[in-house]
């Protein structure tokens, strides 16, 4: 299951880690959110020992949210070496759309 964090653990879960890392920004009652769990689940199996997958409640972290600039959900962040790099993916979000991230992620 997906480790979730807080803004609190974000400089030491995201901007300190050893791997790369997918953050996903999520909310509650949020259709798109629902659908994009399992996809994300699967694909955390995929990458394990590869990629860190963590989430983030949106509104319960709304400073961090702001931070970053994220203003929906869902919405994944990709950071390499504590820098955020790539597109960000967010709304109605496909499989493939997600892997190809993370394999752009490891490149």
């Amino acid at each position: 299951m997906t480790q979730e964090i807080n803004q609190d653990q974000f400089e030491t879960e995201v901007l300190a880690a050893d791997l790369p890392v997918v953050l996903d920004f999520f909310s509650t009652e949020c259709p798109p959110c629902e659908a994009l769990a399992p996809k994300f689940s699967s694909l955390e199996e995929a990458f394990t020992g590869r990629v860190k997958f963590l989430k983030v409640f949106r509104q319960g972290n709304r400073a961090l949210a702001e931070k970053l600039n994220v203003t929906g959900s869902p919405t994944l962040l990709f950071f390499r070496q504590g820098v955020e790099i790539g597109g960000r993916l967010s709304g109605e979000i496909k499989k493939s759309e997600i892997k190809a991230a993370l394999e752009a992620l490891l490149n």
